[in-house]
């Protein structure tokens, strides 16, 4: 049996791999603890085989400039300090949550896991966590470094929602043939407990099997509430300018996906779920 300790108590992330994994109880004892006030120090890391680490900042679009050091304070610091406990209470493998915005804020298609490129402090505040704890790694203290991309599921915060509001309410949208990696949340679970199961280190990319548009997800969604949306090119002129203008037409409608065989770990193993059926139980 394995005995995983995931900081991230009352998270989304964190509270879906725990049930995740308590789906298997002869094989994972999960315990979880807080990152708030310093809790994780009350937790027992010394019989821990991993460590999974939520702990963080997420990202929050247009953050204040006054932000910037609490981004660093958390996302960085705090993820060192995290690490260098862990590894002083013995524990041998460690999975730490990274973010894809450290290829950038719209990175195109990354094809190289080592070319990093932050644009913003969120992105840069988690690359420095992943240094941190590169730091620390040796034979005896494994790290793994997940870069989900855009993660979504049933009572996800973040942009999916807002998308999903645009869906349901639109007359009209652009049909536009941009890619988008995302990741189900039952998919990115299981990813993880393959790597716990594996005690796997280095950098992970993972991502559903499909690169969607945001055209096909407004698509998918809207069938799935029963409303009718017209997708049209007649707007497609304007959305090439928009994307080197704006950030938000740049969010919406920009290439931001990494390379399919970055993301072919398992033969795919871990996507237990399409993408179809994945927005249909998102949606309920």
């Amino acid at each position: 049996m394995k005995r995983i300790l995931i900081i991230g108590k009352g998270s989304y992330l964190g509270e879906s791999l725990k049930k995740w994994l308590d789906r298997s109880p002869e094989k994972y004892h999960t315990k979880m603890a807080s990152s708030l006030g310093r809790r994780w120090e009350e937790a027992d890391f010394s019989g821990a085989d991993t460590v999974v680490d939520f702990a963080g900042i997420a990202h929050v679009n247009r953050p204040p400039e006054e932000m910037k050091p609490l981004f660093y304070a958390v996302n960085r610091d705090l993820t060192g300090e995290i690490g260098r406990h862990a590894k002083e209470q013995g524990v041998r493998h460690f999975v730490y949550f990274s973010s894809m915005n450290v290829y950038g804020d719209g990175c195109q298609c990354v094809e190289d896991r080592g070319t990093e490129r932050p644009e913003s402090f969120y992105g840069d505040s988690k690359l420095q966590g992943d240094r941190e704890l590169e730091r620390l790694e040796d034979s005896g203290f494994v790290v793994a470094h997940i870069r989900p991309p855009f993660v979504y599921g049933k009572g996800c915060t973040g942009n999916y929602g807002a998308i999903s509001r645009i869906a349901r309410r639109t007359p009209v949208f652009p049909e536009y043939g941009n890619r988008k990696s995302m990741i189900y949340i039952d998919n990115l679970c299981e990813f993880v407990r393959l790597v716990i199961e594996e005690g796997s280190g280095g950098i992970f990319t993972p991502q559903n099997r499909e690169l969607v548009s945001t055209t096909e997800l407004v698509r998918e969604i809207a069938e799935n509430a029963g409303h009718k949306v017209r997708f049209t090119r007649l707007f497609n002129w304007g959305i090439g300018p928009g994307i080197r203008l704006s950030k938000a037409v740049r969010r919406a409608f920009a290439d931001d996906c990494y390379a399919r065989e970055l993301s072919d770990y398992w033969d795919y193993g871990y996507c237990v779920v399409d993408f179809k059926e994945s927005i249909r139980r998102t949606e309920g």
